[in-house]
């Protein structure tokens, strides 16, 4: 076979094999570089980019932006991606409001609040300057927004909330923490005076008739006030416990007034939570007692019957008025198992009565409902079964309720109240007059009596009875009621009220409210 020698350099000769290879190899590879990074420039970066981009979004960074020039499909899915992270930061921003912000009002909410005056007290201790939380709570308007409607209850609402910021400084803080409770944060005050200037004008606004729906709402506002010390000491929630005890004494003081957070008054909160827990023990150890007041009539000067009031015979400091404890029983719902048990002894001791002295057969009682026991899903039971166990025909029990308690969930309280006049138990408007009256409730809920309160009564003098008096006797009258005159003190009164055609009284003229045997001596007379 032949032999073929070739040379090494007539293979790396121009033109040869081995030439043209890696010279194609050469190109093939700067080809392939070239391409690369046409393909990083075009593919991989943009990807890359989009990595990034969704990394810094993982971890919360929302401001992050692709902002790509392409218009290719790329250039389409940086733009998606964009669009989405600022959808996703709108969406995040409205969260984050609506998580400080109360829905209705727009006001700062409870926490965000709270978040202001920390940092407030913060800025305040470190400049040795004081600041200012005012709590308002609106009078009566769980009554305003049950008598017309929640929608009418949320523009007032809202029409309050315009009226407190317009009373406001730049960089004040108004809040709603919710229901019928607002707040406002000052800041850099001067002097009390100063803030409860401010509490005066919160007030005068709040006064001034709501145009609410084509009628005229009339609330007020009681406000608590609390003021920090330039030399620090206090905190957040300190601040705003105080204002809450200043605005629960000024509610307890009357309507539409502001109080200066004072420490007595948390030594008096103290006192009135050690008052309920001993309260509840009352109901166990058999403290309470009842005293009766009879019901005169005005013409013959029998007794008609007794109303039940309840005293406390607290061990250690005697006998305890209503006014000591019932406001404590109602913060704390004690007024329900306090009220079982004024009916249930109530109606007990009449029965006692009518077995006693026979010669009375028609002896009745007049027991109070508390807003609490007629929305009590146990109200006719619980009637019922004192009026059971005590052989009571139903007739012989009144049950009085105030005009706020009867507006209070208008519907339930017209149903529980008819149920309990068809089987027989007679209703009576406690202090009539002296709440939210109103002529439609009176004229469709089932009323067998309207009660004159004894500041009205205490208006009529040698000369007759004053207008109001002759109105409402005269409106009990057009509505076939009975009209009872409270507070009876002087013998001067009882003609007028008997020429105007009230025909039944009780007052310290014939007796004071006393133990049962004060009832048995006016019977034996």
């Amino acid at each position: 076979m032949p032999t073929i020698a070739v040379s090494v350099a007539s293979l790396w000769a121009p033109g040869s094999v081995i030439t043209v290879s890696v010279l194609a190899a050469v190109a093939a590879g700067l080809y392939a570089v070239a391409a690369y990074r046409r393909i990083a420039r075009t593919i991989v970066d943009p990807l890359g980019e989009l990595q990034l981009a969704a990394d810094r979004l993982r971890i919360g960074d929302l401001d992050h932006r692709i902002r790509s020039p392409r218009t290719d499909e790329l250039g389409a899915l940086a733009d998606a991606f964009d669009e989405m992270a600022s959808g996703l930061q709108d969406s995040t921003e409205q969260l984050a409001h609506r998580a400080l912000h109360d829905p209705l009002t727009g006001l700062a909410n409870r926490v965000l609040l709270h978040d202001r005056v920390s940092h407030a007290l913060t800025q305040a201790n470190r400049h040795s300057e004081a600041i200012a939380v005012l709590l308002i709570d609106l009078d009566d308007f769980k009554m305003v927004n049950d008598s017309l409607g929640h929608a009418v209850g949320d523009h007032l609402l809202i029409a309050a909330a315009d009226r407190v910021t317009a009373c406001l400084r730049l960089g004040d803080t108004g809040a709603r923490l919710g229901g019928d409770e607002f707040a406002i944060l000052l800041e850099s005050v001067g002097d009390a005076r100063m803030v409860q200037e401010v509490a005066g004008r919160v007030n005068s606004a709040l006064t001034v008739p709501f145009g609410v729906t084509g009628s005229d709402v009339h609330v007020s506002a009681s406000i608590g006030i609390a003021l920090s010390s330039p030399v620090g000491g206090i905190t957040a929630d300190d601040l705003l416990r105080n204002a809450e005890l200043a605005m629960y004494t000024a509610k307890r003081r009357g309507k539409g007034g502001h109080e200066l957070f004072e420490s007595p008054m948390h030594t008096a909160a103290v006192q009135r939570l050690n008052l309920g827990g001993e309260l509840r023990q009352a109901l166990t150890n058999d403290e309470l007692v009842l005293h009766y007041q009879p019901t005169i009539d005005l013409t013959s000067g029998d007794v008609l019957g007794c109303e039940a009031l309840v005293r406390w015979m607290h061990p250690a400091r005697g006998l305890l008025s209503p006014m000591d404890f019932v406001p404590i029983a109602e913060e704390t719902g004690l007024i329900v198992p306090l009220g079982w048990w004024v009916l249930k002894t109530a109606c007990h001791q009449l029965a006692a009565w009518h077995r006693r002295f026979p010669q009375h057969p028609g002896l009745t009682v007049n027991v109070n409902l508390s807003a609490r026991q007629l929305q009590h899903p146990d109200l006719l039971a619980q009637v019922a079964g004192a009026l059971q166990r005590s052989g009571l025909p139903p007739s012989a029990l009144t049950l009085e309720i105030t005009e706020t308690v009867m507006m209070q969930d208008g519907d339930l309280a017209l149903d529980r109240l008819t149920r309990l006049r068809e089987s027989g138990v007679r209703i009576a408007i406690d202090d009539f007059g002296t709440g939210y009256s109103s002529l439609r409730y009176l004229q469709r809920f089932p009323i067998d009596v309207l009660k004159v309160d004894k500041s009205f009564v205490d208006g009529i003098d040698a000369t007759g009875a004053s207008a109001l008096v002759e109105a409402i006797i005269g409106l009990a009258n057009r509505l076939e009621l009975v009209s009872v005159a409270e507070g009876i003190e002087r013998r001067e009164q009882v003609v007028p009220l008997r020429q105007l055609g009230c025909t039944v009284g009780q007052g310290h003229l014939f007796a004071r409210a006393g133990e049962p045997l004060t009832i048995d001596r006016m019977l034996l007379a």
